[in-house]
């Protein structure tokens, strides 16, 4: 399932990967995933923005993860949970605590083709 989150005058993509207990949920820019039919030469791949994890435990759920705070911010953190709530139906009236960190990238490694 693909959606918008939008909060603070930003406006991500969403990918909900959902299982039986779980909910991996992906926010990035679909514009910078545009690579064509096939891959060659050189390829640059745009990390994703950031990953919560949704675990369904009994009739709660829990929720973790990590976002780039280049992107987002504590300031979210209402509109993100108002956001799994809206989309998710499991996470509604329910005991859903949860611990987002906010990082920021201090170093990558990346291969692309040309070296």
């Amino acid at each position: 399932m693909q959606k918008k989150f939008i909060s603070h005058g930003c406006s991500y993509d969403v990918e909900f990967f959902e299982t039986e207990n779980s909910c991996m949920i992906r926010f990035y820019d679909s514009k910078n995933e545009e690579y064509g039919k096939s891959l060659h030469d050189l390829v640059i791949v745009e990390p994703s923005y950031g990953f919560l994890l949704v675990q369904y435990i009994g009739n709660d759920a829990v929720l973790g993860g990590v976002l780039n705070e280049k992107y987002f911010s504590k300031d979210m953190t209402e509109n993100i949970i108002g956001f799994l709530n809206d989309n998710l139906p499991k996470c509604r009236n329910v005991y859903f605590p949860y611990h987002i960190d906010f990082v920021s990238v201090s170093d990558y490694d990346e291969y692309n083709g040309e070296y």
